[in-house]
């Protein structure tokens, strides 16, 4: 533990870095620009540091304290704490320390004098147990203790809707006891604990009527004053209730909804969000100057839950990430000038539960193309359906082969810039469009959508109510995105690879259209309006829904989850994923190098992966230090052409074949010193025949052959170090069957034609080319993205190394 003259040191530099919010505002202002990559590793060390903290301070019966003894009767809510920021921080629930927690929770008595009888006790019981996911087991538990809950909760006068301390009630009710049972009934809710909608109801009514006027939440109804730390409350009990009161009120007989029916824009969100904006801090509890840890945990929450990325122009992660990574001592632990926040178990855990959920990863985009000056407005064509994307990612979430806490957020056209837009839109994998009325873009914004895609974006579209005037303006954006023709939008017939990419759909019963570019499906659009049904679907449907509108919600689920699954492999990237930026760097920094490469033309698909070979050259500069030229060139296979180059580069999607003298003119090249790089798109097997066959042509007498692992091609003394590599392979293959992707590991697998004792072709049967474009996706069996960018990287360096002779 710290010694007492180090925390006091710690506390003094506090009081100066901290006494002055403006000042500290400043300096988080000022570090903005912070390299993602930095605060990532920052975050990441800052997690294992602060569990480990906690793994130190667990006490022999499995709980956790306050440190000192002094409030006991809190334990239990202090090891549920505990045990919540461990697991979202990706310690593993079977783990000893996390395993020990739960089991002191499972042994504590409910009600009686040593047992569970806060509110605030029993609700992160029921939260912590709710994350550890082990329903089987604890179900029943949580079922109790939500019961418990709801029995406690005030029914009449001004309190109406709140908690107050004890499950025996009494006392008045705040709305921080209050926020607290509302996320441990939610989370009941989701894992299958009956929650009564009248309970929902009341918390609704309350929360709606206790706003103030400035927009901002106050602690009790006696002390009616905004605070940060009840606002961010606010914003997540909204969006809890809101969705948990959902209806079929606009559903027919027939179990058809109204899609062309729009709830009213909801103003409490909205303005809750704008008193956010114009009081925003990370360095204090904004109107309230104390509680700054429990602050931080809601803020990530309000966050979370609606869906948004900023506050005003405040990137709220990014910005309290900053903050808590700067502030953590060695030890592990965070510590609090606050009074009331006086413990640094408490402490560690809830800024350890803003550091790791907040690091969620965000799947899709709803592009907010309405909302003027940069501000994000409830109401809109973008946002006919305002719990569409959130239900479909919720769904997601929850479904096996995913990784854990997936999100969705608003982006809004009208706040990007021209010099960080396509960066901003690439957090995350997939852009989502919906409408009814056509969209309007200007023609920047139609560079940044192409930029987008370029960098291996995906945008998923639906046109909402009947989706006429969307369906119009649609098909003409796409026409704007690609002027020179080189994509159409397209019917996509059953063989496409989106029908089984998580579940079998039949695509006679579905109209989706999509445009080709480069290596897969980029964009992908539905006429009919599935995000209406997708703002129908709850975690667990009321029990007297339509039949037929449960059955149209799971096919228009269906639908969406499987074009997320095919757009994103099941791997959408985890945040402060900076790749995008770095990519960008290395291209603005070398334009022009020693080192250059020739694509071939070919009748094969040869300019499939369009960027693939710039971003190798891009990842040569960054990653190996080389001066090489971002700008390849495309070039008919003439002897005078390729000898320009010491490699070429070959790759596509179709069976090809080359004339007789370009066969020639390709034999001589290699027998000059040249190296040939190829592979197959996506492991394409008509490509793979079709290279085969160029080889036998070439090379009578020879056969391609495995470059053993251990060879020169795969070690430091050329480039990198690569014993081991990854493969995604998909399986299995059956037509009728969904698809499924397991990544193998093992030594790398090229082959190649060897002349006078090197290797003359390097070609690979799986896809390299569609993962240096960013576009690997469950149609593509090849390797990941990095991995494949290291095999590449080291067929440069080896052709450099080699006695090339353009005469």
């Amino acid at each position: 533990m710290m010694s007492t003259t180090l925390r006091c040191l710690f506390l003094t530099f506090l009081c100066c870095q901290f006494a002055n919010p403006a000042k500290a505002q400043q300096n988080v202002d000022r570090d903005s620009q912070l390299n993602d990559q930095q605060l990532r590793d920052g975050v990441k060390k800052a997690l294992a540091r602060g569990c480990d903290y906690l793994k130190r301070t667990q006490e022999a019966d499995g709980s956790w304290s306050a440190q000192g003894g002094t409030l006991l009767k809190f334990r239990d809510g202090f090891t549920s704490m505990a045990i919540m920021a461990q697991i979202n921080s990706d310690v593993p629930v079977d783990s000893s320390e996390v395993q020990r927690g739960l089991d002191y929770l499972r042994r504590r008595p409910v009600g009686g004098s040593d047992g569970i009888a806060g509110v605030y006790e029993t609700s992160l019981i029921i939260m912590a147990l709710c994350a550890a996911e082990q329903y089987d087991r604890d179900l029943p538990r949580i079922q109790l203790l939500s019961t418990a809950l709801e029995n406690a909760q005030i029914r009449t006068g001004e309190a109406a809707g709140l908690w107050s301390y004890n499950l025996s009630g009494g006392g008045g009710g705040d709305a921080s006891n209050g926020q607290y049972a509302v996320l441990a009934l939610r989370d009941a809710a989701y894992a299958g604990a009956t929650v009564s909608r009248s309970t929902w109801e009341r918390i609704h009514e309350r929360w709606t009527m206790a706003q103030n006027q400035d927009g901002g939440w106050g602690y009790a109804p006696g002390q009616p004053a905004s605070r940060g730390s009840m606002t961010v409350a606010g914003l997540s009990t909204v969006a809890i209730t809101t969705r948990m009161l959902q209806d079929d009120s606009n559903v027919g007989a027939d179990g058809r909804p109204n899609c062309c029916w729009t709830p009213p824009p909801n103003l409490v969100m909205e303005n809750g969000r704008q008193w956010m904006a114009r009081n925003f801090s990370v360095t204090t509890n904004p109107g309230y100057n104390n509680w700054y840890y429990y602050y931080l945990y809601g803020l990530e929450r309000a966050g979370r839950m609606s869906g948004v990325r900023f506050f005003g122009n405040y990137d709220w992660y990014r910005r309290g990430a900053q903050v808590l990574v700067a502030g953590q001592l060695p030890a592990g632990e965070w510590l609090s000038m606050d009074g009331n926040e006086r413990d640094p178990v408490l402490n560690t855990a809830m800024a350890l539960l803003f550091l790791s959920k907040g690091l969620s990863r965000v799947v899709v985009h709803k592009l907010d193309y309405n909302s003027p000056n940069g501000e994000t407005l409830e109401q809109g064509e973008w946002n006919r359906h305002p719990q569409d994307v959130v239900n479909l990612v919720d769904l997601i979430d929850g479904l096996p082969k995913w990784p854990p806490r997936l999100i969705s957020q608003v982006v809004t056209l009208s706040r990007l810039k021209q010099e960080t837009a396509v960066l901003e839109l690439n957090q995350a994998p997939v852009l989502f469009i919906s409408g009814h009325e056509a969209p309007q873009f200007t023609d920047e914004q139609i560079g940044w959508l192409r930029d987008y895609i370029d960098a291996g974006g995906f945008i998923f579209a639906v046109g909402n109510c009947d989706g006429k005037g969307f369906d119009v303006g649609f098909r003409e954006l796409i026409k704007r995105i690609f002027p020179q023709g080189d994509a159409s939008l397209q019917r996509l017939l059953g063989d496409h690879p989106v029908y089984r990419s998580e579940f079998l759909l039949n695509a006679e019963q579905m109209e989706l259209w999509g445009v080709d570019f480069g290596c897969r499906t980029s964009i992908i659009y539905s006429p009919d309006d599935i995000g209406c049904l997708w703002q129908k679907w709850m975690k667990h449907a009321p029990p007297d829904r339509n039949q037929n509108l449960s059955s149209q919600i799971l096919r228009g689920t269906r639908i969406g989850v499987n074009v997320i699954a095919y757009a994103t492999g099941r791997e959408p990237p985890e945040k402060l994923d900076d790749v995008i930026v770095r990519r960008k760097d290395a291209a603005a920094t070398v334009e022009r190098g020693l080192v250059q490469v020739g694509k071939l033309r070919h009748n094969g698909g040869w300019d499939t992966a369009p960027k693939a070979i710039k971003n190798l050259l891009v990842a040569l500069n960054e990653t190996v230090g080389v001066a090489a030229s971002t700008q390849s060139e495309a070039i008919p296979i003439t002897l005078e052409e390729m000898s320009r180059f010491p490699l070429v580069y070959m790759h596509g999607r179709h069976r090809f074949q080359l004339q007789t003298a370009q066969q020639e003119a390709l034999r001589d090249y290699l027998g000059r010193g040249g190296v040939l790089l190829a592979d197959a798109c996506c492991g394409s097997k008509n490509f793979d025949r079709g290279f085969r066959d160029l080889v036998k042509q070439l090379y009578p007498e020879k056969e391609l052959v495995q470059i053993p692992a251990d060879h020169e091609l795969f070690t430091e003394a050329i480039g990198h170090e690569i014993k081991q590599v990854r493969r995604r392979r998909l399986v299995p293959s059956q037509k009728d069957a969904t698809l499924e992707i397991k990544e193998e590991v093992g030594p790398p697998f090229l082959e190649g034609i060897e002349i006078g004792g090197r290797f003359a072709i390097i070609y690979s049967r799986y896809d390299i080319s569609c993962a240096l474009e960013h576009q690997a996706s469950l149609s593509c069996d090849g390797y990941v993205e990095e991995d494949a960018a290291k095999l590449a990287i080291n067929a440069v360096l080896y052709a450099m190394m080699q006695d090339f002779s353009s005469e």
